[in-house]
């Protein structure tokens, strides 16, 4: 009786105290903190049959392999798959599938603990995926061109989805930790399995929207709650170059204290590991996870 207890405990537990690590290099780190995007030369493994339905989100999920410029597990999404201007893509997706054919990809980097893997080495070998979602920390999420195909327009409020409520996400977001553990080439992530995609919000531009090396932009915010309190400060939004949101940014010429409506999706701060780590050298520690919202819609 006390094994069954002690088995049945461990397995109500094991979900929330699952941890996964990825290990990246150091250099790519660097490279890519102050980046909205990544453009990589990609292969397609596994790829859905049709997009998602609206009401799950309305993603295509492709997995594939980036070796050169990304080294690990990976899936990449198209939003919005569902509609008209994203067909020519899903085509061109399926033309390639599992044919170890290479095709220029680019789109919003994703380093994000949703489905990770006990532990993944980038640029270490490793198996092609199985499915369309194997174990992975990194994603091209949301893809911005495929091939000839350009899919800036796809980032737009989904028709039909319900995102995630803010103050739920935002406060789950609040919660999470990170161990963070440098050497002179490499720096190791460990969290928590996370989640909380596609969360609707305002926020309220605090100073001037910084140009990123991509030519996206950074902006830093508040998150307002319903009864108008910062349930999150100073988070990093990320406009990613070419969509509507960015061009609203722009047009709109928006700054200190203007607001706006979007659906944004998390990833891990980069720009805010490399901070620490710089700071901290090779002295690992676990502390709030620095986390950053990709902007995929605004209203």
């Amino acid at each position: 009786m006390k094994r069954i207890l002690v088995l049945t405990l461990f397995a109500a537990l094991a979900p929330s105290a699952f941890a996964g690590s990825v290990v990246l290099k150091k250099a790519w780190v660097k490279q890519y903190k102050d980046r909205a995007t990544i453009d990589a030369s990609f292969t397609v493994d596994h790829a859905h049959k049709s997009p998602n339905t609206a009401v799950k989100d309305g993603d295509m999920h492709v997995a594939g392999r980036a070796p050169k410029q990304v080294g690990l597990p990976m899936v990449a999404e198209v939003v919005n798959a569902a509609q008209p201007f994203a067909k020519t893509a899903l085509t061109s997706i399926h033309s390639v599938e599992g044919n170890g054919k290479f095709v220029d990809i680019s789109g919003a980097w994703r380093l994000w603990f949703e489905h990770p893997a006990d532990s993944q080495t980038q640029f270490a070998t490793f198996p092609v995926a199985g499915n369309t979602n194997p174990d992975h920390s990194f994603e091209i999420h949301p893809i911005t061109k495929f091939a000839s195909n350009d899919l800036t327009n796809t980032y737009k409020v989904i028709p039909g989805f319900t995102p995630y409520d803010a103050e739920k996400a935002f406060a789950a977001y609040e919660k999470l930790t990170i161990s963070v553990q440098s050497t002179s080439t490499a720096i190791t992530l460990t969290a928590k399995k996370s989640g909380y995609n596609y969360v609707q919000f305002t926020m309220r531009i605090i100073g001037k929207p910084k140009k990123l090396d991509d030519g996206g932009f950074a902006v830093l915010a508040d998150v307002a709650g319903t009864n108008d309190d910062a349930i999150a400060s100073k988070v990093r939004m990320i406009f990613v170059p070419g969509t509507p949101p960015c061009t609203k940014l722009v047009s709109q010429k928006l700054g200190d204290g203007d607001e706006l409506d979007v659906i944004g999706i998390p990833r891990i701060n980069l720009n805010a590991i490399w901070t620490f780590v710089t700071a901290a050298g090779t002295n690992g520690a676990t502390r709030k996870l620095p986390y950053e919202m990709i902007i995929v819609a605004s209203n």
